[in-house]
């Protein structure tokens, strides 16, 4: 029989064409035509079920998606052969090669190509928009996308090599076709401003400049970048573009790579695989203690030089034993730090966070590690979308779904084999060692079953102790303390033994301060905060915990803190349950909490100077507690630990700890206000309300429903807002409670001031002022006198508004209370402005916006004094100054997420 009647071609790059033994093949209905273009992107490899779904399915996946898929299989193989879809229990899969299908054999050529013609060649294949008469949301928002990436990188290299031969008149009219279609690509205007100015029209490359400039701030409101500003100045100052602008990389480069393995032995095929894969993302996987990691961190080190522009890496704890796998969230907010996002620019969801990772990623050449991830789901989030990074995670898992939707390739991880074993255990004691005992060494190789981990935990036990035989330690790893699991190959449970050595080999103290570090959220944790779980001053903790991190029972990950492996804590787990009495482990878990409690509550009285405190628990014997010194290291503090005191809150709900979780609920609430973190500070007051309640304390509850109603207005939910300030207005009253009476007047008045009921909001805050007058609160008069301020301001009251915030500003400097001046500045900028006084009016925003932008400061707040500043500037006719105020806002609350948001950009197209 001819082949040739049997080939099948399926083109996606353009409308639908399926061809098969040189005849075409119609495939009409719409979720058969989306079946078979997803299963052709991945030809010769498995698409989950549940994939599938998802990505046919926009409005919901049918009740019986596997019988309905399978039925939909049946249809397309009486189409292109029965021999060419395959099915199984887990997915589908069209039995095809990469070149078979365009968009596959695109992307292999473009990725490869070297010269003009192979450039050409992949270009050829387009014969349109891909999945143009495919109906697939997911086809068309998710891989048309990265493939129209793809093939505008290949035009743009061809270009390039037009623009090296000095073709520059042809390059000039393919690249004006180019952004007339794609006027946000930078990339394509900085190549055109070169050929323009090659082909002797340098006046014409300064008019494109400004329509390059005009079309960003349209569409995008932002300036060009540094790259189109670079060789704007070379055309001006007359200067020949002899050649596109080089790179900038970021203000931040992020080196985050732990150290590289001191020893590191074979492994050679899975490393060749590594790097002879060009996919933008590759996952290496294999059992527990196989390696992945060594393995992952060593390659990184040695391809870090080809990303200059940074690398960051993150342990997932996927398979912890004890800790649960790191939320993404988490994960994203530590990169963007990296990255040099400020901690207060960095919105509160996931999805959020995960948009904001790729626009600040879209054009870096990075390299991403991904440590011990749990499921694909965990990293997705974590993976650049464009640009030259690449993303290299380390799994048990398969994650097949990565290959699907990310096309990563898979490498896996085997169990070393004898040869090697032997290697790594020469090369970490020494062939003379081995020669000596050749029987014993060959036993502690057997007992490893080949996992490196423990091998070299094996090694490091000889190596500390060098009197012990080798047959001493072999007869140990293979007596009564070897488990069974050893035999599996599960590091987990396999290398318990081993480590038992090195558990054994440290103090007591040290030994016990092992076992409870597992009461910590989290694997990492601070001198004071272990100090506090082990009961010891700080500096005899710090001695403990470096004589853990020299027997690798820690590691000191940054000054002053240390983190543990999660094979270690799997075993520190058992340890503790087996050792430490139930009372114990409270004790020490109580002391924690406390640590937390009150260095929050420190943390909150620096950052809000005033503030009445609160009466806390006794710390107690054992509890150890930071010295911070000023409002920026409580600050500081905070952003690295709120993750920290979150779960302790849960903790402490677990086990019905209610008289510590209302207090230190109480200690985290200026942070979440301060990051705009408004449904996490809800949850959390839910249950101190809960704890309040089971204690019987009428005031505790008073506070959480004021402080769930602060929530609710900030969240524009006035009703809620309204009902629980009443809840909490009428126990205040009953038990006499004149601060919380106050506090509660002048929530109502900010919900009032919301509403627009400016005379209502400025009553509510004359009579808490009142209150705080007889309490002599003078952080409370202060807030109330600058909210009656920017009430009378709001009615057109302005001179009695600017003495009310007068008044203020004195009472806040007298008190060193730096976020309450720049709202106060804020209040005074909106008077002199409404009265005509820009000058004034100026110099107050400025004053505001310089807190605001400060590690303490407010970034919604920023935001809001930007269109202060806009307003004033429009108002003195200077429109080009305030358009690039609302741009700063706009950006600000985009990443926040914020509703203010329309309202700004509404505020921008309006400009003239």
């Amino acid at each position: 029989m001819d082949d040739s009647q049997d080939e099948l071609t399926i083109g996606l790059l353009g409308p639908l064409a399926v061809r098969r033994g040189g005849a075409t093949v119609e495939v009409t209905a719409g979720r058969l035509r989306s079946l078979l273009a997803i299963l052709a992107l991945t030809p010769g490899r498995v698409v989950p079920y549940g994939r599938l779904g998802e990505a046919i399915w926009d409005d919901g996946e049918p009740g019986h998606l596997r019988r309905t898929l399978q039925t939909y299989a049946g249809r397309l193989r009486d189409l292109i052969g029965a021999d060419r879809i395959g099915g199984g229990p887990h997915g589908l899969v069209l039995h095809a090669c990469d070149d078979d299908v365009d968009a596959a054999r695109f992307e292999r050529q473009a990725r490869a190509a070297g010269d003009r013609a192979q450039l050409e060649a992949a270009l050829a294949l387009w014969r349109g928009e891909a999945f143009e008469d495919i109906g697939c949301h997911w086809l068309t928002g998710t891989v048309a996308p990265r493939l129209e990436a793809l093939r505008l990188e290949a035009v743009e290299r061809r270009v390039d090599l037009d623009l090296a031969e000095g073709r520059h008149e042809a390059a000039v009219a393919e690249l004006e076709r180019l952004v007339a279609l794609h006027p946000l690509r930078e990339t394509l205007w900085t190549r055109l401003l070169v050929a323009l100015d090659r082909s002797g029209r340098g006046a014409e490359a300064l008019d494109r400049f400004d329509a390059a400039r005009a079309a960003l701030a349209d569409a995008l409101g932002a300036d060009p970048g540094p790259d189109l500003r670079r060789l704007h100045a070379d055309l001006l100052a007359g200067r020949a573009l002899s050649a596109l602008p080089p790179r900038t990389p970021p203000p931040t480069v992020p080196r985050q790579l732990p150290a590289g393995p001191a020893v590191f032995i074979g492994r050679d095929d899975a490393l060749d695989r590594l790097t002879g894969s060009d996919r933008p993302v590759r996952v290496l996987t294999g059992t527990g203690g196989v390696g992945k990691s060594t393995t992952a961190i060593h390659w990184a080190h040695r391809i870090a030089g080809e990303y200059p522009d940074g690398q960051l890496y993150a342990e997932l704890h996927g398979f912890s034993p004890q800790a649960a796998p790191t939320d993404p969230a988490d994960v994203l907010a530590r990169f963007l730090q990296a990255l040099g996002v400020p901690p207060r620019e960095i919105p509160e969801g996931l999805d959020a966070r995960a948009g904001l990772f790729r626009t600040v990623t879209a054009d870096l050449r990075i390299l991403v590690v991904l440590d011990n991830a749990r499921d694909t789901a965990q990293v997705r989030p974590l993976i650049p979308g464009t640009g030259g990074a690449l993303t290299l995670i380390t799994s048990r898992n398969s994650l097949t779904g990565l290959l699907v939707s990310h096309r990563a390739v898979s490498v896996g991880l085997a169990t070393m084999d004898a040869r090697d074993s032997h290697r790594l255990l020469a090369a970490r004691l020494g062939t003379a060692a081995l020669e000596r005992e050749p029987e014993a060494a060959q036993a502690i190789i057997d007992a490893c079953a080949g996992l490196p981990l423990a091998l070299a935990v094996a090694s490091a036990r000889a190596e500390a102790d060098p009197s012990l035989p080798l047959a001493d330690l072999a007869r140990h790893l293979l007596g009564r303390y070897r488990l069974d699991a050893l035999d599996t190959g599960e590091a987990d449970t396999g290398v318990r033994a081993i480590l038992s050595w090195s558990y054994r080999s440290v103090r007591r103290d040290a030994a016990r301060l092992f076992r409870l570090t597992t009461l910590a959220p989290g694997s990492s944790l601070g001198v004071e905060a272990a100090a506090s779980l082990i009961g010891r001053p700080a500096a005899e903790t710090t001695c403990l915990l470096n004589e853990l991190a020299a027997t690798q029972l820690a590691a000191e990950t940054a000054p002053g803190r240390y983190d543990t492996h999660d094979l270690l804590r799997a075993y520190a787990v058992e340890l503790t349950e087996l050792t430490d009495p139930p009372r114990r482990r409270d004790a020490a878990l109580r002391r924690l909490v406390l640590h937390h409690m009150h260095t929050a509550h420190a943390a909150t009285l620096l950052l809000v100077p005033g503030r009445p405190p609160i009466d806390l628990p006794e710390a107690g014997p054992g509890v150890t507690l930071p010295d911070l010194k000023t409002s920026a290291d409580a600050q500081q503090w905070f952003d690295t630990e709120t993750a920290a005191i979150l779960a302790l809150v849960r903790r402490c709900a677990d086990r019905g700890w209610d008289d510590l979780l209302w207090p230190l609920v109480w200690t985290v609430g200026e942070t979440l206000h301060r990051r705009n973190r408004w449904r996490t500070w809800m949850e959390i007051e839910a249950l101190a309300l809960g704890a309040a309640e089971r204690l019987g304390n009428r005031r505790w509850q008073a506070v959480s429903h004021r402080k769930i109603g602060r929530v609710h207005g900030h969240l524009h939910e006035f009703d809620e807002a309204r009902a629980r300030f009443a809840l909490a207005l009428g126990v205040f009253e009953e038990i006499g409670d004149a601060n919380g009476e106050a506090a509660i007047l002048k929530n109502r008045g900010y919900i009032d001031y919301l509403q627009g009921r400016h005379r209502d909001a400025a009553a509510c805050n004359v009579a808490a002022l009142e209150r705080y007058e007889r309490l002599g609160d003078r952080n409370g008069q202060a807030d109330s006198l600058n909210n009656i301020g920017w009430s009378l301001a709001q009615v057109g009251e302005y001179d009695a508004a600017e003495r009310r915030c007068r008044e203020a500003l004195r009472l806040y400097g007298e008190l060193g209370n730096g976020d309450g001046l720049a709202v106060c500045w804020d209040s005074l900028g909106y008077v002199y402005a409404a009265r005509g006084e820009h000058a004034e009016a100026e110099d107050c925003y400025a004053r505001a916006l310089a807190f605001y932008e400060g590690p303490e400061g407010n970034r919604y707040r920023a935001a809001d004094t930007l269109v202060h500043l806009a307003e004033n500037r429009t108002a003195m006719g200077d429109s080009g100054t305030a358009r690039g105020h609302y741009r700063r806002a706009l950006e600000i609350l985009d990443r926040l997420g914020h509703r203010d948001a329309a309202e700004v950009r509404a505020a921008l197209d309006a400009l003239p």
